[in-house]
């Protein structure tokens, strides 16, 4: 097997440091090093995606629950308990991270405004280029924490929205589904939804003004049908049906549909 085989199955750092191993790449070869707790890098020289990582940037507070919260609909501890359901971190200069947690509970990326944290690592860690980073929806991780997931048909819906922020907040507004986020539409294959057999699946699209959004994701859930007939899965019309030509053009989602609909209201 050649190395790049080997990284693209294991973690080596992982692997390395449960036998006491601290595993590098210098000029291009693989060195195992006795590990010396001592050393700084025990605790902080991350290599790849790892809950001591999530762990690291915890964070509580952000600015995107901040209209609801204003406006009466959600209170600092919904903000909070989101925000350690979902994992929610943020970096040194205040930006969200949200990481894709998968559902046995293994992190595998984090997005932070338009860019990946497997953009950084690569750029840190050489023997990170050999690692096929993989990606799944955001907060798929809540179905092991889910109770019911353990029977053959989860009685929790899933709600699927676009943006990680929405997922988090509307998670708080309609408890009773399980949210989770897309991310960006490359994202959107067949496989993306394997771990949801057997469970009830919701779209909510962003609306646009030629309803294109809309009719793909039909397309997409015909698509799962025929891929898993287990997963029940819908495309809510709300926007399509109660959406302005106004917010249509600006082609919004349903948690900006909620607030602006919070503000007509107030």
């Amino acid at each position: 097997m050649t190395l790049k085989e080997l990284l693209d199955k294991t973690t080596l750092k992982g692997m390395g440091r449960e036998i006491g191993l601290d595993v590098q790449m210098v000029n291009g070869e693989m060195v195992c090093k006795a590990l010396n707790p001592n050393d700084p890098r025990y605790s902080t020289d991350f290599i790849l995606p790892s809950m001591k990582m999530v762990d690291a940037c915890r964070a509580d507070d952000f600015e995107f629950f901040q209209p609801f919260i204003d406006a009466g609909r959600l209170t600092v501890e919904e903000m909070h308990q989101a925000a350690e359901h979902y994992y929610l971190g943020k970096t040194k200069n205040g930006q969200p991270i949200f990481w894709m947690i998968d559902d046995l509970f293994e992190p595998l990326d984090a997005h932070i405004g338009n860019d990946w944290i497997s953009k950084f690592l690569i750029a840190r860690e050489p023997i990170v280029e050999y690692w096929q980073f993989k990606h799944c929806l955001f907060g798929l991780h809540l179905l092991s924490s889910n109770p019911d997931r353990r029977s053959s048909v989860s009685s929790m819906p899933i709600s699927i929205v676009e943006r990680e922020e929405a997922a988090v907040v509307l998670s708080e507004l309609f408890p009773e589904s399980i949210w989770m986020s897309y991310a960006t539409t490359p994202h959107l294959t067949l496989d993306l939804f394997a771990p949801l057999k057997g469970c009830n699946v919701t779209f909510y699209p962003r609306t646009d003004p030629s309803k294109s959004n809309y009719l793909f994701f039909c397309d997409l859930a015909d698509s799962i049908r025929q891929h898993d007939p287990t997963i029940d899965i819908s495309v809510d019309s709300l926007l399509e049906d109660q959406a302005t030509e106004e917010q249509k053009s600006r082609c919004i989602d349903l948690l900006e549909f909620l607030l602006e609909s919070i503000h007509t209201t107030n």
